[in-house]
């Protein structure tokens, strides 16, 4: 696989995806495990309950769409929503917006970073 521009790159993980749904999701998972770090080190932290709550959920196929998504909160932290929106608020330890912020600065590269996952790994499995 040769990497190009950011729109060449979309549609050969398109055509990918289209033909190796697994394959994209596998690369797509691994490249959110390094996210789910990131919004971690950028959770605010009183107790480290919410930070304990971040986690990967997927990937899911659906149909051409493959995707993963990063949560948090849950019965220990039903206040992750309010944490996460709240751009008034005081935090000694990480950041209001911790999850989309991450989202935000890592999108114009994922697609790049997926494919290079998944040439990796089709390395490493030959």
């Amino acid at each position: 696989m040769t990497l190009g521009g950011a729109d060449a790159m979309r549609a050969k993980l398109k055509r990918l995806a289209d033909k190796f749904p697994n394959t994209v999701a596998r690369g797509l998972y691994q490249e959110t495990e390094v996210e789910v770090r990131e919004v971690k080190m950028r959770t605010p932290v009183d107790t480290g309950t919410l930070r304990g709550t971040i986690r990967q959920v997927g990937p899911f196929i659906n149909g051409r769409m493959i995707y993963t998504m990063i949560a948090a909160g849950g019965p220990s932290a039903p206040y992750a929503l309010y944490v996460h929106e709240n751009l008034e608020a005081h935090h000694p330890v990480g950041q209001a917006k911790y999850i989309e912020s991450v989202i935000l600065e890592s999108r114009p590269y994922l697609a790049a970073r997926v494919a290079k996952r998944i040439e990796l790994n089709r390395v490493l499995s030959e």
